[in-house]
């Protein structure tokens, strides 16, 4: 007994594995692509000690960062936000974050580790 081939569309086969591997294709690419955002200066967030975490009323108060001899103040404003526009993000040195109200005393002092964008006051 003799096997009957039937005639082959070659043409038609190879489009439709061009289809496949082009479908292939582009579901490997659409990989979810993680967004980095990364701040370009220091920012300080003081906040309260409270579970809600609601800013302090910061209006006319400063903060300055100490590394070594070197000392940068910023002033907050009225949302309990400082920006440090000298300080470049990832801080590469640790640094001695003092607040002060706007009397000039010392409210508070934190120990600020390197490679930070942003740190939170919490007091």
């Amino acid at each position: 007994m003799a096997i009957i081939k039937k005639p082959v569309n070659k043409q038609a086969v190879m489009a439709a594995r061009a289809l496949a591997a082009k479908r292939v294709k582009a579901a490997a690419t659409r990989k979810r692509r993680r967004i980095k955002q990364t701040l370009d200066r220091f920012i300080v967030v003081a906040i309260g000690t409270n579970a809600s975490g609601t800013p302090k009323a910061t209006t006319g108060w400063t903060a300055s960062l100490r590394a070594g001899t070197t000392t940068v103040t910023a002033d907050f404003d009225e949302f309990g936000v400082v920006r440090f526009p000298t300080i470049t993000t990832l801080t590469t040195v640790a640094y001695l974050l003092t607040l002060r109200d706007e009397n000039g005393a010392t409210i508070r002092s934190f120990n600020v580790p390197s490679d930070r964008e942003f740190f939170v006051a919490r007091f």
